[in-house]
Parts: C-alpha cells; sequence; structure tokens
C-alpha cells in the first residue's frame, strides 16, 4: 500500500477505535485495534489506540499502556496528552484531570476527590468545589 493509503487506513481505523471506547464497546474497539496491527504495528497511531484501549479496559492493561506512553515520552518531546498517559496517581494535576474525566463519563469522581480533598486541600479544584457545596447549602436553607 502506498504510505498516503496507509496513513489514511490507520487513522481511519484509530478514530473507529475512540469512538467505540467512547461507546464503551471495547469488544469492537479490539477488532479495529487488530485491523491496524495488520496494517502497521509500529505506526504511532497504532500504538497510542492501542494504549487508549488499554486505559478502557483497565486492570493489568493499564501497565501496557503506561509502557506505551514511556515509549513515546522517549521519542517524541512530552505533551499533555503523554504525560497524563503516563501520568502518577498521586500527584495533584493527575487526580484534578481524573476527578473531570469521570464527570465527564458519567463516573462517580468521589473516590479522586477525596483523595485530592486529603493530599492536596489548597488545589484550586477542591477550593472551587468546597465553595460550590456552600452555595449549595445557602441555597438550600434559603429556600427551606
Amino acid at each position: 500500500m502506498p504510505d498516503e493509503v496507509v496513513v489514511l487506513s490507520v487513522f481511519r481505523h484509530a478514530l473507529n477505535v475512540q469512538i467505540f471506547i467512547k461507546m464503551h464497546r471495547s469488544d469492537y474497539a479490539e477488532r479495529q485495534l487488530r485491523v491496524m496491527q495488520q496494517i502497521d504495528e509500529d505506526h504511532t497511531l497504532t500504538q497510542l489506540a492501542n494504549a487508549w484501549l488499554n486505559l478502557a479496559v483497565g486492570g493489568s492493561k493499564i501497565q501496557e499502556a503506561y509502557l506505551i506512553f514511556q515509549d513515546f515520552s522517549e521519542k517524541y518531546p512530552m505533551t499533555g496528552l503523554i504525560l497524563n498517559g503516563k501520568a502518577d496517581a498521586k500527584d495533584p494535576e493527575t487526580l484534578a484531570n481524573l476527578v473531570v474525566c469521570s464527570l465527564h463519563l458519567g463516573k462517580s469522581s468521589s473516590r479522586y476527590l477525596s483523595q485530592l480533598k486529603l493530599t492536596h486541600p489548597e488545589h484550586i479544584l477542591v477550593k472551587r468545589a468546597s465553595s460550590a457545596e456552600d452555595s449549595f447549602e445557602r441555597a438550600v436553607q434559603s429556600v427551606a
């Protein structure tokens, strides 16, 4: 296949992987990833899609995703995506990102927010959440 066709094909399948992950259909995303690996296993998008899928599946796959992002950090300049992909779960910005991502995905963020409150009580997200809770309580009291 000519290079342009390979890139477009890999890009299309990577987009499909992302869509299926958003739909919580990791089985379909895995099929798309297998097609990508047959086209070009070493392509950056194939590796990135593999990391996305590993993060979505979770469990022992998290370590595999970390290693992919680690490999990216050695090959390419550091970006937010690479750093967040291999982030330390104790880092305040990682915890804040986990809170926001959980909320965006409709999942409970209480675990991450509690951890952020305990370890970094001065973080801006903790302050804003506390302020919102206080405002809500005042609103409830004014209606009651």
